[in-house]
């Protein structure tokens, strides 16, 4: 196939890289379309659901991925970062680790963000705002409402593998490198990538955890270079809300959780699991600092 990206700039790179996406979400859009007019009975059902994810993946979020880095190199799951490493097993390790240590810095982070009240000039706003959340949460509600196991596994597929796997091929494997080779400078490309994770997802009140996890699942990359890591830490991020809310649901476990008031101790959870993270990125950082298969 022909490199027709080969010596394109980063910025060209980046702009086809969202061009397609925004077209691929046309056609995922018109295939739902077709399909909820020819079974009415199907709109609107968890299977209908399914679908609208499943297309985002293909065609809004892998496809597009896929395909510049198709035009740019002849080994496009190179490039990403789907490769075999001496040093994988260890840094899965490691990525399951930092998930582990990280998640009570970031879940503090999440429970502030939910308690964001805007000044009363800004009611519209954020009106608006908590409305998109709350129509995020009834589509999430919808997803993990099933009470087989064929439906436990299904969203475990869906929303815990596929995803984890699209959307750390798209920001991390793609986007992260080309503004990293545009900006000369990782760290930027590691907040800037995880800056539009975030945002893209329209969920005000979770994005500056969701800010925050964009950003070690960037560096777990940024070091390795190996993007089954933060696949791996993506996986079992979104893995866990499945088989939490599965097993737990009636308890409103993870709604507890979320209901808890910040207080003092919060803060030093913070501090500490963030310290510990930012102490095993270092071990990390030097596990692959000398890789020669990278």
């Amino acid at each position: 196939m022909q490199k027709i990206l080969e010596h394109s700039s980063q910025r060209t790179r980046i702009i086809y890289l969202f061009l397609f996406s925004l077209m691929g979400s046309f056609v995922a859009s018109g295939i739902l379309f077709m399909a909820g007019t020819s079974l009415p009975s199907f709109e609107n059902s968890i299977w209908y659901y399914r679908l609208s994810i499943v297309l985002q993946d293909i065609f809004v979020v892998f496809l597009p991925a896929y395909t510049i880095c198709r035009w740019i190199t002849d080994n496009p799951l190179k490039m990403i970062g789907l490769k075999k490493s001496g040093k994988l097993p260890q840094g899965l390790f490691y990525g399951l680790l930092i998930f582990l240590i990280s998640y009570p810095a970031i879940a503090v982070i999440g429970r502030w963000n939910e308690q964001i009240v805007l000044p009363d000039s800004l009611k519209v706003i954020e009106d608006w705002m908590r409305q998109m959340e709350d129509a995020a949460k009834q589509v999430t509600d919808l997803f993990l409402s099933g009470e087989t196991i064929p439906d436990l596994f299904l969203n475990l597929l869906i929303i815990a593998a596929a995803a984890a796997f699209v959307e750390e091929v798209f920001f991390r494997g793609a986007l992260q490198q080309f503004i990293e080779k545009w900006l000369h400078n990782g760290h930027a490309a590691v907040w800037v990538g995880a800056f539009i994770f975030s945002a893209i997802h329209l969920q005000f009140y979770g994005f500056i955890p969701r800010l925050i996890m964009g950003a070690v699942l960037g560096y777990l990359f940024l070091y390795s270079r190996n993007l089954w890591i933060p696949i791996l830490y993506h996986f079992v991020n979104n893995a866990a809300v499945v088989v939490i809310t599965y097993f737990w649901d009636e308890n409103n476990f993870l709604k507890q959780l979320e209901d808890k008031p910040l207080t003092w101790m919060s803060l030093v959870v913070m501090t500490a699991s963030g310290l510990l993270t930012y102490f095993l990125f270092l071990r990390y950082k030097e596990l692959f600092k000398k890789d020669d298969s990278n």
